[in-house]
Protein backbone atom coordinates (compact mmCIF):
# COMPACT_ATOMS: atom_id res chain seq x y z
CA UNK A 1 0.00 0.00 0.00
CA UNK A 2 1.05 3.32 -0.84
CA UNK A 3 0.48 5.71 2.03
CA UNK A 4 1.68 9.89 1.23
CA UNK A 5 4.66 10.93 2.71
CA UNK A 6 6.50 8.38 4.70
CA UNK A 7 8.99 7.94 7.90
CA UNK A 8 12.89 8.01 6.60
CA UNK A 9 11.95 7.28 2.82
CA UNK A 10 11.45 9.03 -0.47
CA UNK A 11 12.14 6.26 -2.68
CA UNK A 12 10.06 3.33 -1.13
CA UNK A 13 6.18 1.89 -2.66
CA UNK A 14 5.05 3.16 0.64
CA UNK A 15 4.43 6.34 2.32
CA UNK A 16 2.08 7.83 4.98
CA UNK A 17 0.30 11.32 6.16
CA UNK A 18 -1.96 12.48 9.05
CA UNK A 19 -3.45 15.29 7.75
CA UNK A 20 -4.27 17.98 10.05
CA UNK A 21 -7.10 20.85 9.72
CA UNK A 22 -6.16 22.56 13.38
CA UNK A 23 -7.63 19.37 15.57
CA UNK A 24 -8.79 17.88 12.31
CA UNK A 25 -6.62 14.03 11.46
CA UNK A 26 -7.39 11.16 9.32
CA UNK A 27 -4.95 9.25 8.01
CA UNK A 28 -5.00 8.55 3.79
CA UNK A 29 -3.47 6.24 1.83
CA UNK A 30 -3.29 4.58 -1.69
CA UNK A 31 -2.62 1.59 -3.85
CA UNK A 32 -2.20 1.32 -7.71
CA UNK A 33 -4.05 -1.80 -9.51
CA UNK A 34 -4.54 -3.07 -12.89
CA UNK A 35 -7.41 -4.69 -14.84
CA UNK A 36 -6.78 -6.37 -18.36
CA UNK A 37 -8.45 -5.17 -21.30
CA UNK A 38 -9.38 -1.94 -18.92
CA UNK A 39 -6.11 -0.68 -17.99
CA UNK A 40 -4.63 0.85 -14.53
CA UNK A 41 -7.09 2.37 -11.58
CA UNK A 42 -6.37 4.23 -8.15
CA UNK A 43 -7.42 3.31 -5.04
CA UNK A 44 -7.70 5.54 -2.36
CA UNK A 45 -8.39 4.78 1.59
CA UNK A 46 -8.67 7.51 4.93
CA UNK A 47 -9.40 7.10 8.39
CA UNK A 48 -10.87 10.10 9.97
CA UNK A 49 -10.12 10.65 14.03
CA UNK A 50 -13.13 10.39 15.87
CA UNK A 51 -11.55 12.57 18.21
CA UNK A 52 -10.30 15.34 16.16
CA UNK A 53 -13.96 16.38 14.38
CA UNK A 54 -16.77 18.35 15.33
CA UNK A 55 -20.35 17.01 15.83
CA UNK A 56 -23.26 18.49 14.15
CA UNK A 57 -26.36 17.94 16.01
CA UNK A 58 -29.42 16.48 13.94
CA UNK A 59 -33.09 17.02 13.99
CA UNK A 60 -33.22 13.87 15.23
CA UNK A 61 -31.39 15.21 18.35
CA UNK A 62 -28.35 12.44 17.16
CA UNK A 63 -25.06 13.81 16.38
CA UNK A 64 -22.81 13.30 13.24
CA UNK A 65 -19.48 14.43 11.56
CA UNK A 66 -18.87 15.64 8.15
CA UNK A 67 -15.63 15.57 6.41
CA UNK A 68 -15.28 17.12 2.76
CA UNK A 69 -13.06 15.35 0.43
CA UNK A 70 -11.58 16.95 -2.93
CA UNK A 71 -9.55 14.81 -5.07
CA UNK A 72 -7.77 15.93 -8.09
CA UNK A 73 -5.15 14.21 -10.31
CA UNK A 74 -3.39 16.75 -12.56
CA UNK A 75 -1.42 15.84 -15.83
CA UNK A 76 0.59 19.69 -16.23
CA UNK A 77 -2.62 22.11 -16.50
CA UNK A 78 -4.95 19.27 -17.30
CA UNK A 79 -7.13 17.96 -14.96
CA UNK A 80 -7.58 14.22 -15.48
CA UNK A 81 -9.89 13.04 -12.49
CA UNK A 82 -11.58 15.07 -9.94
CA UNK A 83 -14.15 14.02 -6.92
CA UNK A 84 -15.91 16.06 -4.32
CA UNK A 85 -17.65 14.36 -1.66
CA UNK A 86 -18.88 14.59 1.58
CA UNK A 87 -18.13 11.72 4.15
CA UNK A 88 -20.19 11.41 6.87
CA UNK A 89 -19.47 10.30 10.49
CA UNK A 90 -21.97 7.56 12.19
CA UNK A 91 -25.31 8.54 13.84
CA UNK A 92 -25.06 8.42 17.66
CA UNK A 93 -26.42 9.33 20.50
CA UNK A 94 -23.44 11.59 21.85
CA UNK A 95 -19.87 12.99 20.83
CA UNK A 96 -18.52 9.32 21.14
CA UNK A 97 -15.40 9.34 19.37
CA UNK A 98 -15.67 6.27 16.68
CA UNK A 99 -13.30 6.40 13.64
CA UNK A 100 -15.00 6.21 9.97
CA UNK A 101 -13.12 5.42 6.99
CA UNK A 102 -13.52 5.56 3.51
CA UNK A 103 -12.49 4.22 0.11
CA UNK A 104 -12.47 5.44 -3.78
CA UNK A 105 -11.55 4.51 -6.91
CA UNK A 106 -11.02 5.60 -10.15
CA UNK A 107 -9.11 4.49 -13.92
CA UNK A 108 -6.48 6.37 -15.09
CA UNK A 109 -4.11 5.82 -18.06
CA UNK A 110 -0.80 5.10 -17.27
CA UNK A 111 1.04 8.17 -17.08
CA UNK A 112 2.74 10.53 -14.14
CA UNK A 113 0.18 12.59 -12.28
CA UNK A 114 -0.01 15.14 -9.25
CA UNK A 115 -2.59 13.98 -6.89
CA UNK A 116 -4.17 16.63 -4.72
CA UNK A 117 -6.22 15.65 -1.63
CA UNK A 118 -8.10 18.37 0.01
CA UNK A 119 -9.70 18.15 3.38
CA UNK A 120 -12.02 19.92 5.62
CA UNK A 121 -14.56 19.70 8.86
CA UNK A 122 -17.69 20.72 7.24
CA UNK A 123 -18.71 21.31 11.02
CA UNK A 124 -15.64 23.52 12.30
CA UNK A 125 -15.70 26.66 10.10
CA UNK A 126 -11.92 27.97 11.64
CA UNK A 127 -10.62 24.64 10.39
CA UNK A 128 -8.33 25.76 7.94
CA UNK A 129 -8.52 22.79 4.83
CA UNK A 130 -5.12 21.20 4.51
CA UNK A 131 -3.77 20.13 1.12
CA UNK A 132 -1.43 17.26 0.08
CA UNK A 133 0.42 16.69 -3.39
CA UNK A 134 2.26 13.75 -4.28
CA UNK A 135 3.81 12.12 -7.29
CA UNK A 136 2.27 9.30 -8.54
CA UNK A 137 3.83 7.32 -11.70
CA UNK A 138 1.23 4.67 -13.36
CA UNK A 139 3.05 2.22 -15.66
CA UNK A 140 1.78 -1.27 -16.11
CA UNK A 141 2.73 -2.97 -19.48
CA UNK A 142 0.41 -5.67 -20.91
CA UNK A 143 3.64 -7.01 -22.54
CA UNK A 144 5.43 -7.84 -19.14
CA UNK A 145 4.19 -9.08 -15.84
CA UNK A 146 3.56 -6.46 -12.93
CA UNK A 147 2.46 -6.47 -9.75
CA UNK A 148 0.06 -4.34 -8.02
CA UNK A 149 0.95 -2.47 -4.69
CA UNK A 150 0.80 -4.32 -1.63
CA UNK A 151 -2.76 -3.34 0.44
CA UNK A 152 -1.84 -3.94 4.07
CA UNK A 153 -5.59 -5.32 5.75
CA UNK A 154 -6.83 -5.18 8.97
CA UNK A 155 -9.19 -8.09 8.16
CA UNK A 156 -10.16 -9.81 4.48
CA UNK A 157 -13.25 -12.56 4.36
CA UNK A 158 -15.12 -14.14 1.88
CA UNK A 159 -17.85 -12.20 0.38
CA UNK A 160 -20.62 -12.73 -2.63
CA UNK A 161 -21.23 -8.95 -2.59
CA UNK A 162 -19.81 -6.78 -5.12
CA UNK A 163 -18.95 -3.28 -3.73
CA UNK A 164 -15.87 -0.91 -3.29
CA UNK A 165 -14.61 -2.75 -0.69
CA UNK A 166 -14.45 -6.08 -2.78
CA UNK A 167 -12.15 -7.96 -4.85
CA UNK A 168 -11.99 -10.99 -6.70
CA UNK A 169 -14.42 -12.89 -4.05
CA UNK A 170 -12.89 -11.10 -1.18
CA UNK A 171 -13.76 -8.45 1.34
CA UNK A 172 -10.64 -6.59 2.25
CA UNK A 173 -10.79 -3.95 5.23
CA UNK A 174 -7.33 -1.75 4.74
CA UNK A 175 -4.61 -1.17 7.15
CA UNK A 176 -4.55 2.68 6.39
CA UNK A 177 -0.99 2.59 8.15
CA UNK A 178 2.12 1.18 7.93
CA UNK A 179 2.77 0.22 11.56
CA UNK A 180 2.37 -2.65 13.36
CA UNK A 181 2.27 -2.56 17.33
CA UNK A 182 2.68 -5.21 20.28
CA UNK A 183 -0.34 -6.36 19.59
CA UNK A 184 -0.27 -6.79 16.02
CA UNK A 185 0.92 -10.16 15.56
CA UNK A 186 -0.32 -10.82 12.04
CA UNK A 187 1.01 -9.26 9.03
CA UNK A 188 -2.57 -9.14 6.54
CA UNK A 189 -1.75 -8.33 2.55
CA UNK A 190 -3.47 -8.31 -0.82
CA UNK A 191 -1.90 -8.01 -4.23
CA UNK A 192 -2.15 -9.33 -8.06
CA UNK A 193 0.16 -10.08 -10.35
CA UNK A 194 -0.58 -9.88 -14.12
CA UNK A 195 0.14 -11.48 -17.32
CA UNK A 196 2.47 -14.31 -15.94
CA UNK A 197 -0.15 -16.35 -18.54
CA UNK A 198 1.32 -14.16 -21.59
CA UNK A 199 4.55 -14.03 -20.60
CA UNK A 200 5.36 -17.24 -19.38
CA UNK A 201 2.78 -19.30 -21.47
CA UNK A 202 1.30 -22.24 -19.45
CA UNK A 203 3.75 -22.49 -17.29
CA UNK A 204 4.03 -22.53 -13.49
CA UNK A 205 6.08 -19.64 -11.79
CA UNK A 206 7.48 -19.29 -7.78
CA UNK A 207 5.94 -16.90 -6.10
CA UNK A 208 7.62 -16.00 -3.20
CA UNK A 209 7.22 -13.39 -0.54
CA UNK A 210 9.45 -12.39 2.89
CA UNK A 211 10.01 -9.96 5.19
CA UNK A 212 13.78 -8.30 5.04
CA UNK A 213 15.54 -5.76 7.41
CA UNK A 214 15.37 -2.23 5.97
CA UNK A 215 18.72 -1.76 6.25
CA UNK A 216 20.81 -4.05 5.16
CA UNK A 217 18.00 -5.80 3.13
CA UNK A 218 19.05 -8.95 4.71
CA UNK A 219 16.56 -11.76 4.15
CA UNK A 220 14.69 -12.94 7.57
CA UNK A 221 14.11 -16.92 6.70
CA UNK A 222 10.99 -17.80 9.64
CA UNK A 223 9.36 -15.19 7.57
CA UNK A 224 9.57 -16.37 3.93
CA UNK A 225 6.56 -18.37 2.01
CA UNK A 226 7.07 -19.96 -1.46
CA UNK A 227 4.90 -21.30 -3.41
CA UNK A 228 4.19 -22.57 -7.14
CA UNK A 229 1.57 -21.09 -9.16
CA UNK A 230 -0.05 -21.36 -12.25
CA UNK A 231 -0.09 -18.58 -14.94
CA UNK A 232 -3.06 -16.43 -15.23
CA UNK A 233 -4.04 -13.03 -16.69
CA UNK A 234 -4.19 -12.25 -12.95
CA UNK A 235 -2.89 -13.83 -10.13
CA UNK A 236 -4.29 -13.10 -6.50
CA UNK A 237 -1.88 -12.59 -3.71
CA UNK A 238 -4.19 -12.98 -0.16
CA UNK A 239 -2.35 -14.29 2.88
CA UNK A 240 -1.82 -13.95 6.32
CA UNK A 241 1.97 -13.88 8.09
CA UNK A 242 2.42 -14.56 11.74
CA UNK A 243 4.85 -12.03 13.22
CA UNK A 244 4.51 -12.49 16.45
CA UNK A 245 8.12 -13.42 16.72
CA UNK A 246 9.84 -10.46 14.58
CA UNK A 247 11.54 -7.79 16.52
CA UNK A 248 11.39 -4.42 16.66
CA UNK A 249 12.56 -2.47 13.51
CA UNK A 250 12.00 -1.13 10.28
CA UNK A 251 11.42 -4.10 7.66
CA UNK A 252 10.91 -4.39 3.92
CA UNK A 253 7.68 -6.88 2.74
CA UNK A 254 8.52 -8.47 -0.36
CA UNK A 255 6.71 -10.44 -2.94
CA UNK A 256 8.73 -11.66 -5.98
CA UNK A 257 7.92 -13.58 -9.14
CA UNK A 258 10.45 -16.35 -10.58
CA UNK A 259 10.66 -18.59 -14.11
CA UNK A 260 11.74 -22.33 -13.50
CA UNK A 261 14.80 -21.35 -13.65
CA UNK A 262 14.92 -19.26 -10.43
CA UNK A 263 15.29 -15.73 -13.57
CA UNK A 264 13.51 -12.72 -11.11
CA UNK A 265 10.46 -11.39 -13.39
CA UNK A 266 8.72 -9.12 -11.28
CA UNK A 267 9.16 -8.01 -7.51
CA UNK A 268 7.08 -5.50 -5.31
CA UNK A 269 8.48 -4.03 -1.41
CA UNK A 270 6.73 -2.59 1.30
CA UNK A 271 8.04 -0.60 4.13
CA UNK A 272 6.29 -1.39 7.37
CA UNK A 273 7.40 -0.60 11.47
CA UNK A 274 7.26 -3.08 13.84
CA UNK A 275 7.54 -1.86 17.87
CA UNK A 276 6.97 -4.13 20.39
CA UNK A 277 8.03 -1.99 23.22
CA UNK A 278 11.27 -3.17 25.10
CA UNK A 279 11.39 -5.20 28.33
CA UNK A 280 12.33 -3.07 31.35
CA UNK A 281 16.25 -2.10 31.05
CA UNK A 282 17.95 -3.70 34.58
CA UNK A 283 18.73 -1.11 36.92
CA UNK A 284 21.92 0.23 38.24
CA UNK A 285 23.40 -2.73 40.13
CA UNK A 286 21.49 -5.30 38.81
CA UNK A 287 23.29 -8.88 38.53
CA UNK A 288 21.40 -9.16 34.97
CA UNK A 289 24.45 -7.58 33.29
CA UNK A 290 26.64 -9.73 35.42
CA UNK A 291 25.22 -13.25 34.04
CA UNK A 292 25.59 -12.11 30.35
CA UNK A 293 28.24 -13.87 28.52
CA UNK A 294 29.64 -12.03 26.28
CA UNK A 295 32.24 -14.15 24.86
CA UNK A 296 32.29 -14.76 21.48
CA UNK A 297 30.28 -11.74 20.60
CA UNK A 298 30.89 -8.68 18.78
CA UNK A 299 31.29 -6.86 21.77
CA UNK A 300 34.48 -9.07 23.05
CA UNK A 301 36.41 -6.92 20.28
CA UNK A 302 35.94 -3.98 22.12
CA UNK A 303 38.40 -3.50 24.99
CA UNK A 304 39.83 0.00 25.00
CA UNK A 305 37.81 1.53 27.81
CA UNK A 306 37.46 5.32 26.20
CA UNK A 307 35.70 3.43 22.63
CA UNK A 308 33.73 1.44 24.47
CA UNK A 309 32.31 4.93 27.18
CA UNK A 310 32.24 6.39 23.96
CA UNK A 311 29.91 3.90 22.47
CA UNK A 312 27.86 3.78 25.51
CA UNK A 313 27.63 7.29 25.47
CA UNK A 314 26.03 7.92 21.95
CA UNK A 315 23.13 5.55 23.08
CA UNK A 316 21.89 8.01 24.86
CA UNK A 317 19.11 10.04 22.42
CA UNK A 318 18.03 5.62 22.17
CA UNK A 319 18.55 4.54 25.73
CA UNK A 320 15.49 4.32 28.00
CA UNK A 321 16.00 6.27 31.62
CA UNK A 322 17.32 3.10 33.64
CA UNK A 323 19.71 2.34 30.81
CA UNK A 324 21.10 6.44 30.69
CA UNK A 325 21.33 5.86 34.51
CA UNK A 326 23.08 2.39 34.43
CA UNK A 327 25.19 3.70 31.41
CA UNK A 328 26.74 6.92 33.21
CA UNK A 329 27.17 4.89 36.31
CA UNK A 330 29.69 2.37 34.20
CA UNK A 331 31.01 5.64 32.46
CA UNK A 332 32.23 6.62 36.10
CA UNK A 333 33.17 3.30 37.31
CA UNK A 334 34.64 2.45 33.50
CA UNK A 335 34.07 -1.64 34.50
CA UNK A 336 35.46 -2.87 31.27
CA UNK A 337 33.81 -6.00 31.89
CA UNK A 338 30.21 -5.02 33.08
CA UNK A 339 30.60 -2.19 29.96
CA UNK A 340 30.83 -4.99 27.87
CA UNK A 341 27.97 -6.31 29.35
CA UNK A 342 25.79 -3.83 28.88
CA UNK A 343 26.61 -3.35 25.69
CA UNK A 344 25.85 -6.25 24.70
CA UNK A 345 22.39 -6.53 26.64
CA UNK A 346 21.25 -3.04 24.99
CA UNK A 347 21.76 -4.30 20.99
CA UNK A 348 20.37 -7.90 21.85
CA UNK A 349 17.22 -6.47 23.14
CA UNK A 350 16.66 -4.80 20.14
CA UNK A 351 18.00 -7.33 17.52
CA UNK A 352 18.27 -10.55 19.05
CA UNK A 353 18.32 -11.97 15.68
CA UNK A 354 21.55 -9.88 15.13
CA UNK A 355 22.21 -7.57 17.59
CA UNK A 356 25.71 -6.20 15.67
CA UNK A 357 23.73 -5.67 12.41
CA UNK A 358 21.38 -3.06 14.31
CA UNK A 359 24.64 -1.55 16.21
CA UNK A 360 26.62 -0.68 12.99
CA UNK A 361 23.78 0.57 11.62
CA UNK A 362 23.22 3.03 14.63
CA UNK A 363 27.05 3.66 14.55
CA UNK A 364 26.92 4.44 11.26
CA UNK A 365 24.20 7.17 11.70
CA UNK A 366 26.04 8.69 14.53
CA UNK A 367 29.03 9.03 11.99
CA UNK A 368 26.85 11.23 9.84
CA UNK A 369 25.12 13.32 13.02
CA UNK A 370 28.30 13.86 14.46
CA UNK A 371 29.26 15.08 10.60
CA UNK A 372 26.75 17.31 10.41
CA UNK A 373 25.69 18.76 13.83
CA UNK A 374 28.76 18.59 15.77
CA UNK A 375 29.08 22.14 17.52
CA UNK A 376 33.01 22.84 18.55
CA UNK A 377 33.72 20.25 21.13
CA UNK A 378 30.47 19.25 21.39
CA UNK A 379 29.52 15.81 19.64
CA UNK A 380 26.49 15.77 17.20
CA UNK A 381 24.80 13.16 19.17
CA UNK A 382 24.94 15.53 21.95
CA UNK A 383 22.90 17.98 20.20
CA UNK A 384 19.12 18.75 20.51
CA UNK A 385 18.94 17.83 16.04
CA UNK A 386 21.72 15.41 16.81
CA UNK A 387 19.16 13.56 19.53
CA UNK A 388 16.10 14.06 17.17
CA UNK A 389 17.51 12.12 14.40
CA UNK A 390 19.60 9.52 16.39
CA UNK A 391 15.82 8.71 18.56
CA UNK A 392 13.52 8.93 15.60
CA UNK A 393 15.88 8.78 11.71
CA UNK A 394 16.54 11.15 9.29
CA UNK A 395 13.52 13.34 8.67
CA UNK A 396 11.39 13.29 5.46
CA UNK A 397 11.71 17.53 5.50
CA UNK A 398 13.92 19.70 6.89
CA UNK A 399 12.90 23.58 6.37
CA UNK A 400 16.15 26.14 6.65
CA UNK A 401 15.54 29.59 7.15
CA UNK A 402 19.19 30.98 8.82
CA UNK A 403 18.33 35.01 6.93
CA UNK A 404 14.65 35.33 7.39
CA UNK A 405 14.18 38.78 8.27
CA UNK A 406 13.31 39.71 12.23
CA UNK A 407 13.70 36.13 12.92
CA UNK A 408 16.35 33.76 14.72
CA UNK A 409 17.75 30.81 12.41
CA UNK A 410 15.49 28.13 12.76
CA UNK A 411 15.21 24.76 11.47
CA UNK A 412 12.10 22.97 10.97
CA UNK A 413 11.75 19.27 10.08
CA UNK A 414 8.97 17.27 9.31
CA UNK A 415 8.38 13.50 9.68
CA UNK A 416 5.88 11.86 8.01
CA UNK A 417 5.72 8.74 10.27
CA UNK A 418 7.03 8.85 13.79
CA UNK A 419 6.58 5.32 15.55
CA UNK A 420 3.14 5.19 16.29
CA UNK A 421 2.30 8.95 15.11
CA UNK A 422 2.13 11.02 11.92
CA UNK A 423 2.94 14.20 10.55
CA UNK A 424 5.31 15.23 13.80
CA UNK A 425 7.20 18.36 12.89
CA UNK A 426 9.81 19.83 15.35
CA UNK A 427 11.34 23.33 15.42
CA UNK A 428 15.29 23.71 15.58
CA UNK A 429 16.72 27.48 16.65
CA UNK A 430 19.73 29.48 16.92
CA UNK A 431 19.74 32.11 19.39
CA UNK A 432 23.98 32.94 18.77
CA UNK A 433 25.46 33.96 15.97
CA UNK A 434 27.67 31.66 14.17
CA UNK A 435 26.78 28.88 15.85
CA UNK A 436 26.02 25.15 14.95
CA UNK A 437 24.24 23.66 18.07
CA UNK A 438 20.23 24.54 17.74
CA UNK A 439 17.96 24.29 20.31
CA UNK A 440 14.46 22.81 19.79
CA UNK A 441 11.82 25.09 20.41
CA UNK A 442 8.89 23.85 19.82
CA UNK A 443 7.27 19.94 18.56
CA UNK A 444 4.16 18.18 18.45
CA UNK A 445 5.23 15.15 18.93
CA UNK A 446 4.67 12.76 22.04
CA UNK A 447 7.11 13.86 25.03
CA UNK A 448 8.93 16.59 23.44
CA UNK A 449 8.74 20.17 23.90
CA UNK A 450 5.92 21.91 23.24
CA UNK A 451 5.65 25.56 22.93
CA UNK A 452 2.18 27.63 22.06
CA UNK A 453 4.49 30.48 21.67
CA UNK A 454 7.36 29.30 19.25
CA UNK A 455 6.16 31.82 16.32
CA UNK A 456 6.88 34.89 18.87
CA UNK A 457 10.10 33.26 20.45
CA UNK A 458 11.64 33.20 16.88
CA UNK A 459 10.80 36.55 16.46
CA UNK A 460 12.23 38.15 19.98
CA UNK A 461 15.18 38.84 18.18
CA UNK A 462 13.73 42.45 16.67
CA UNK A 463 10.26 42.49 18.13
CA UNK A 464 9.42 43.17 21.91
CA UNK A 465 6.73 40.96 23.13
CA UNK A 466 4.84 41.72 26.32
CA UNK A 467 1.77 39.63 26.29
CA UNK A 468 3.25 36.33 27.68
CA UNK A 469 0.23 34.04 26.01
CA UNK A 470 0.45 35.95 22.58
CA UNK A 471 0.56 32.80 20.10
CA UNK A 472 1.50 34.58 16.82
CA UNK A 473 4.10 37.75 16.08
CA UNK A 474 2.61 41.52 15.95
CA UNK A 475 4.07 41.61 11.32
CA UNK A 476 4.14 38.59 10.25
CA UNK A 477 5.33 40.40 6.76
CA UNK A 478 7.99 37.81 5.01
CA UNK A 479 7.88 35.17 8.49
CA UNK A 480 7.44 32.10 6.59
CA UNK A 481 7.06 29.86 9.80
CA UNK A 482 3.71 28.98 10.19
CA UNK A 483 3.42 28.02 6.33
CA UNK A 484 6.61 26.13 6.89
CA UNK A 485 4.80 24.51 9.95
CA UNK A 486 2.11 24.13 8.21
CA UNK A 487 3.67 22.56 4.78
CA UNK A 488 7.19 21.93 5.22
CA UNK A 489 9.49 22.14 2.13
Amino acid sequence: MKKLLLLLLALFFLSLSVLHAKNLQAKFAYCSYYTPFKGPYIETYMEVSGKSVAYKTLPSGMFQAAIEVTQLFRQGDSIRYFNKYNLLGPESKDTITFNFTDQQRMSLANGTYTMEVIIRDKNNSNATPYTITESITLDYNPNSISISDVELLTSFKPSEEVNKISKNGYELIPLVDNFFDLNSNSLKFYAEIYNTSSVILNDAFLLSYHIETLEKKRIIDAFTRNSRQAAKPVNMVLADLDITNLPSGNYNFVIEVRNRYNELLAVKESFFQRSKGLPPAPVAGSISYTNIDVKNTFVSEYTAKDTLAEYIRCLIPISSANENTFAVNQLELANIQLMQQFFYDFWSRRNPLNPSESWLAYKEEVGRVNAEYSAGSKKGYLTERGRVYLAYGAPNQISKQYAEPSSYPYEIWQYYKLKDQTNRKFVFWSQQIATNDFELLHSDAKGEIFNANWQVELRRRTEKMDDLDKTTPNNNFQNQSNQLFQNPR
